[in-house]
């Protein structure tokens, strides 16, 4: 039985400047649910603009963009979105900015009091519930950006480079973390990257996006078994063939 389709991008076109700039045109994709998807793409190519897109946070100018059925307007309760620069509300406290979408969400106080202890003791974070965000490293600052996104549940998770500002060590143990998450708990995900190895990684497929205006140059399937670490990845028979071919298509270099 196929898996169905939880987000579909239909014929959509979006352009900045009064219409003077095309980002994408007429473009389409499909996330199926429960499926992590990577998109890779040449820098300014509108990877971080069509996560807007199916947030809700930018407007269309064609197509439409459907999430379990219904049509994307506005952002929506089952959508939460993870952001490079973290986001955070710095007069609050750890715990005060993982519970911030509960309470927007007018979560019962027991309800949000368990699921903030437990997605900050799933990020690893126990133990600075009560720091603000000034007092932690870039890396502790994303992983409350993840807890307050996880923490309301959402069918949906957007992640917009959310390791890209990192260093190299940090960056690794949060892909780590990130992949034994989606472990634990399979969710429908859409994560933007610049790093190929990220994407190979993390995805259950691989879209790789043209330079503007954008299409989808080639849909790959990650054939790596799970569970994965990155270390897992890298070592596995496929990964140097993964690579280069989504090298050449970013690059856009014709095969050897």
């Amino acid at each position: 039985m196929a898996t169905p389709i939880r987000i579909s991008v239909e014929h959509v076109t979006k352009r900045f400047a009064a219409g003077a700039v095309t980002v994408f045109e007429d473009l389409d994709l499909a996330v199926r649910d429960g499926e992590a998807l990577c998109i890779l793409g040449p820098s300014g190519c509108g990877k971080t603009t069509l996560l807007r897109c199916m947030h809700g946070l930018a407007e269309i100018d064609a197509g439409r963009i459907v999430i379990d059925g219904v049509e994307v307007r506005a952002p929506s309760r089952k959508v939460a979105m993870v952001f490079q620069h973290f986001g955070l509300m710095p007069w609050k406290r750890v715990r005060e900015n993982v519970a911030y979408g509960l309470e927007l969400a007018r979560i019962p106080r027991a309800t949000i009091d368990e699921r903030v202890e437990h997605y900050i003791e799933m990020v690893g974070l126990r133990g600075f519930e009560r720091a603000y965000p000034y007092a932690l490293s870039g890396g502790m600052q994303q992983r409350v950006g993840l807890a307050r996104a996880l923490a309301v549940e959402p069918d949906v998770l957007l992640m917009d480079e959310p390791f890209g500002s990192l260093d190299a060590l940090t960056r690794e143990v949060l892909q780590n973390e990130l992949l034994r998450i989606y472990q634990e708990r399979p969710r429908t995900m859409v994560f933007i990257t610049h790093s190929i190895e990220e994407a190979i990684a993390l995805g259950d497929r691989v879209v790789v996006l043209s330079s503007r205006p954008a299409r989808v140059r080639e849909v790959i399937s990650v054939d790596i078994e799970r569970p994965r670490t990155m270390a897992s990845v890298i070592a596995h028979d496929r990964f140097v063939d993964l690579r280069d071919r989504c090298s050449r298509l970013v690059l856009d270099r014709p095969a050897a």
